[in-house]
């Protein structure tokens, strides 16, 4: 008789609906995600000149569609005609596109990345266009998961009692934020406005601090760990003993695989009565490869950059603009190309 391997069950998150193989945050990502049996799917938040909510990640639309416009300089009439590059017969879509979505297929949540570049009197407008398309709270309490990055955010939705009995996640880069809106909901100390989760870049876990401190606070408060966005193989064995949550992926399908494999695996590793040095370091609380491996070479270079754009993303820098382009973007390009994101 084979012997049972015990697999978490991690809920899998579609990044962009599901940017891996579809173009991202569109109808056919939607549909796509959701015949791929996704427990929840992410999506960004942007608005327009005469108040429109639409779901772009950008802030403008050059990247993915036809014609780059801003989109908080836009009227939703500049927009709607714009043509996705990837697939010309996308369009872009609204919130409550999305939201009417959703009421048609029940089986599976929505995780709304709200910008900070917005003006915070989205989230009233959110909520509004919520009772537009379906007059019940409970009911939309039960389907989105409300994702904001700032904690004057998380403050403007409690004063305007938008955010009461919501799922709210933190999403940031910054384990000092994370703690920001852990100490406010700790403070508050209301039922209908807890801290759900925070979402956070996956290599912020490789740290010593999370591991060793921030772990035990999460389990302690009982708040949600979402990790965004991990598409390789090697970076799903560095889950393995964290109290992952949801992994928000680019695609849903691949990941499902690999952190099967991943856990077989490290079962495997745990009845061998030997081990070399590479896999005993499996044997632990949490993997973590020896230095002198080219795993651990890329682990602990990674996990210094992690650090270092940590403290630039809070830091006055991220306002300041090169030859006419923001720190923050400069940067983002660098570590798309290394790979980081």
């Amino acid at each position: 008789m084979s012997e049972i391997i015990n697999i978490p069950s991690i809920q899998m998150v579609g990044h962009r609906a599901f940017r891996g193989l579809y173009p991202e945050n569109t109808l056919i990502a939607f549909n796509k995600a959701y015949e791929a049996n996704v427990d929840i799917i992410e999506t960004d938040l942007q608005m327009t000149l005469d108040g429109v909510i639409v779901i772009n990640h950008d802030s403008d639309t050059g990247r993915t569609w036809d014609k780059n416009l801003v989109i908080s300089e836009s009227t939703w009439d500049q927009l709607r005609i714009l043509k996705n590059k990837s697939d010309p017969s996308q369009r872009m879509m609204t919130l409550k596109d999305m939201l009417f979505w959703s009421l048609e297929h029940p089986n599976c949540q929505l995780m709304l990345d709200i910008k900070f570049t917005n003006d915070k009197l989205i989230l009233l407008r959110i909520y509004s266009e919520l009772l537009d398309v379906k007059n019940d709270l409970d009911f939309w309490r039960s389907k989105l998961i409300w994702g904001v990055w700032l904690l004057d955010w998380f403050e403007f939705g409690v004063q305007t009692n938008v955010f009461k009995d919501f799922k709210i996640i933190v999403i940031t880069m910054s384990l000092d934020i994370v703690n920001q809106f852990i100490d406010y909901s700790n403070k508050l100390n209301n039922p209908h406005y807890k801290l759900y989760g925070i979402s956070v870049h996956f290599i912020s876990t490789w740290t010593q601090y999370f591991r060793d401190i921030m772990v035990s606070v999460l389990l302690e408060k009982d708040v949600k760990l979402f990790l965004w966005t991990i598409n390789n193989k090697i970076d799903f064995k560095y889950i393995v003993g964290l109290p992952v949550y949801g992994t928000v992926t680019d695609n849903i399908i691949t990941t499902k695989k690999y952190i099967i494999e991943v856990y077989k695996e490290h079962d495997s590793l745990q009845r061998k009565p030997e081990q070399d040095d590479v896999n005993r370091s499996l044997l632990g609380k949490y993997y973590t490869p020896v230095w002198n491996s080219w795993e651990g070479v890329r682990f602990y270079t990674y996990t210094k950059i992690y650090r270092f754009v940590a403290v630039l993303a809070c830091s006055e820098w991220v306002d300041k603009e090169i030859l006419g382009i923001s720190f923050a973007c400069l940067l983002f390009k660098l570590l798309k190309l290394i790979h980081f994101f």
